[in-house]
């Protein structure tokens, strides 16, 4: 009988890992971190290897099947990293199978196999011929001299059907040529130019130093670095990861959305490069093919800088030095669905785990984060003033009450925008709606189109000719009258960013307009050809939705103009205020980021708002003041703690009569506030009838005390109705 027998995660929902005997013939291969097919029922399954133990005396492993074959030549994770994913699964109270097949590239967890490893040939000289015949072979000979190791489609760039040379030259003996391992190009064959690190200010020096003093302490180290906009956050991360690479470790930069990698990924680039420091992204951008590629040399070592958006928290490091997580108020760190983690959260729990610093960087910092570094639980760093001692950009408030109005602009706002195109100067149009209109209104009885799935109605898309649901992806093509009355005065209604820029080319047809949202962007390498147009000076207006927000850094810049600011304001969400100041702010700080003086512009129905007011004035201090009182009263985070249980299923009775049942078995917890249940906002999505039900505590154990029982929560339910649990939710919906 064998000695030792190994646990696998089945990466599917069950509840613990499952012990497989090893095989015969591949015992050796079987270790940590590697996948493997085994026997679950009756069929076969992949599973994660998490340990391979001893077998005690008083085991009886007659009843266990073996593992059938193992898939990976070399573990995918290490082992800290199966350990982190472990914790991150008990602490979401999600399968820990699933969890480890979230965290994997995807396309690993079924039986299809990994994507195909790439192969090239290379070419090298293995002597140095006395004569060759011809000039051709003298050419091609002298260049893999001087460059070799030689990628054959390297030569074919360079010479024109170099084959029977290179056929003619290993044939003499003087170069030899085998088959390699190849990786895909992520960066789309985009190179950089070199630059050369800035003077830092004395504030930047001394968040550095600070940074670079918890790295050599060895040991976790959470920092808060509050930088208003243009401030140079960038140049501290850059310089404090110069301090990672020299001590011989490994860094990792997370951003909330893929529309942030190109810019940060090419400033990375350029300062790294020269100096023989490889970059590697992680995102979902990437083909499936590449994320493998990518993974496979991060776990080779072969990576000194990883970044990516949240799901990057997971990349097999094996020298972990540092972790930045840029933008960090931003909710993209959230998961919505499945496994619901928080990718600044992970973030810091892999930090402390594996004893290295962690910066988390923004210009609007949550408030959750903000009261830490309150209360000493973040080390604060400060960056109050613009680089070059540039100025905040000039807010004003156009009360759209007393507006003229035109197409969705006023009149100050057109005169702005006039202004710039005359100057040669750049504008960004802020509007968080994405489509030509949100619905399509029937003028004679007032219907619209709405979602079979969803509880929304279809944003209309006039470049496709589709109404689209932007939850479950429904598409139709409208009629050419109305599907309730029959009427042909079917017209859009309100304006997204479609139709925003539909109407600016008719306003100013001789202006570049670009759109930049989930739609324009959807294309591979869409976004990079958008920030090098916007940066080459390509673009004169560019329309977007809260994807323009985020961190770009476009130095000829110099209005900004927000539409529909009131429409975050008055969202159900006791966040609300939060979420409306971090856009305004962070919208706001992409003008006047070059030399030029940047001017703001903020419609409007309620400037009187105390949110707007903060906004205006750059006074984040001020909206703390006045958020966290509310939120305290109210124990709302940071003051307390919330999970969001959320029963769904396609009978309606059933999910109701599920939910009713669950919240009466709650209601016997001890120190918890059980809320609900109540229909979710969206209370139909995807075809399922969703009810939640609110969990608040003022400590974290009574919530996890409550969590341990969950496991028996679902005996509550049929088959038909399943339970989602969210842990630190994001939003309600």
């Amino acid at each position: 009988m064998t000695s030792r027998y190994a646990e696998v995660a089945i990466l599917a929902p069950l509840p613990r890992a499952l012990s497989y005997l090893l095989p015969q013939t591949q015992a050796d291969s079987v270790v940590p971190g590697v996948r493997v097919k085994v026997p679950l029922g009756r069929r076969h399954a992949v599973g994660v290897v998490v340990a391979v133990k001893a077998v005690a005396a008083e085991q009886d492993l007659t009843r266990l099947k073996a593992i059938d074959a193992v898939l990976d030549d070399e573990p995918l994770l290490t082992e800290p990293l199966l350990r982190f994913v472990e914790r991150a699964s008990q602490y979401y109270i999600h399968p820990f199978g699933l969890t480890l097949k979230t965290a994997l590239p995807a396309g690993l967890g079924s039986l299809q196999g990994a994507p195909k490893i790439l192969h090239t040939r290379v070419y090298r000289c293995s002597d140095t011929p006395t004569r060759l015949r011809g000039a051709v072979q003298q050419q091609i000979f002298s260049f893999i001299q001087q460059h070799q190791p030689v990628d054959l489609a390297v030569l074919r760039d360079h010479f024109s059907n170099p084959h029977p040379v290179l056929k003619r030259l290993e044939s003499l003996g003087v170069v030899n040529s085998l088959e390699q391992e190849s990786s895909r190009d992520p960066f789309g064959g985009v190179s950089v130019e070199d630059d050369r690190a800035p003077e830092l200010s004395e504030q930047q020096l001394q968040a550095v130093a600070a940074v670079v003093e918890g790295l050599n302490a060895g040991q976790f180290q959470p920092f808060l670095l509050h930088g208003i906009t243009g401030s140079g956050k960038t140049e501290v991360y850059l310089h404090s990861i110069d301090a990672v690479v020299a001590a011989g470790r490994q860094a990792l930069v997370l951003v909330p959305e893929i529309a942030l990698t190109p810019q940060l990924v090419a400033r990375f680039r350029s300062r790294f490069e020269q100096q023989g420091v490889r970059i590697g992204v992680l995102h979902s951008g990437l083909s499936a093919a590449e994320r493998y590629d990518m993974w496979r040399a991060i776990i080779r070592d072969e990576i000194a800088i990883v970044i990516g958006a949240r799901s990057a928290v997971f990349a097999p490091l094996r020298r972990l030095g540092m972790i930045v997580v840029d933008e960090e108020h931003d909710d993209s760190y959230k998961q919505g669905e499945g496994f619901r983690y928080h990718g600044r959260d992970m973030a810091l729990l892999r930090g402390q785990m594996e004893q290295v610093p962690v910066v988390l960087g923004s210009a609007t910092p949550s408030l959750t984060s903000f009261y830490r570094m309150q209360q000493g639980a973040l080390t604060g760093l400060s960056l109050p003033c613009r680089i070059g001692d540039r100025v905040l950009p000039e807010v004003t408030l156009i009360d759209m009450r007393e507006a003229e109005v035109e197409d969705g602009l006023s009149q100050p706002l057109i005169d702005a925008l006039t202004l710039r195109l005359e100057r040669g100067e750049q504008s960004l149009l802020l509007l968080n709606r994405r489509g030509f209109s949100p619905f399509l209104l029937c003028r004679d009885c007032g219907g619209s189109y709405r979602c079979p799935n969803c509880d929304i109605t279809l944003t209309w898309h006039r470049q496709a000719a589709t109404l689209r649901c932007h939850y479950c992806d429904f598409v139709q093509t409208p009629q050419d009258s109305c599907p309730h009355c029959g009427g042909a005065a079917m017209e859009p209604e309100g304006m997204g960013t479609e139709r925003l820029a539909a109407e600016l080319s008719e306003r100013f047809p001789t202006a570049r307009i670009a759109r930049m949202d989930r739609d324009s962007t959807a294309a591979k390498g869409a976004q990079q050809q958008l920030v090098t147009r916007m940066e080459a000076g390509d673009v004169d207006i560019l329309v977007g939705t809260q994807m323009i927000a985020k961190g770009h850094d476009f130095g000829a810049v110099t209005l900004v103009g927000i539409l529909d600011a009131d429409a975050a304001l008055n969202f159900p969400d006791f966040r609300a205020a939060e979420r409306s100041f971090s856009l305004l702010a962070q919208v706001a700080g992409r003008a006047g980021r070059g030399d030029l003086k940047g001017e703001v512009l903020v419609q409007t129905y309620a400037p009187d708002s105390p949110v707007l007011e903060c906004a205006v004035s750059h006074d984040y201090l001020r909206f703390v003041e006045l958020e966290l009182p509310m939120r305290q009263l109210l124990l709302y985070p940071p003051y307390g703690y919330l999970v969001n249980l959320v029963v769904s299923g396609l009978d309606r009775d059933a999910v109701s009569g599920c939910a009713e049942r669950l919240a009466e078995q709650l209601m016997t917890a001890a120190d918890v506030e059980v809320l609900g249940p109540a229909a979710c906002p969206l209370y139909r999505l995807r075809n399922r009838y969703r009810m939640q039900i609110l969990l608040k505590a003022q400590s974290r154990a009574a919530l996890r005390i409550l969590l341990n029982q969950s496991g028996q929560w679902r005996k509550l339910f049929p088959a038909t109705v399943t339970l989602a649990i969210d842990v630190d939710p994001a939003d309600m919906m």
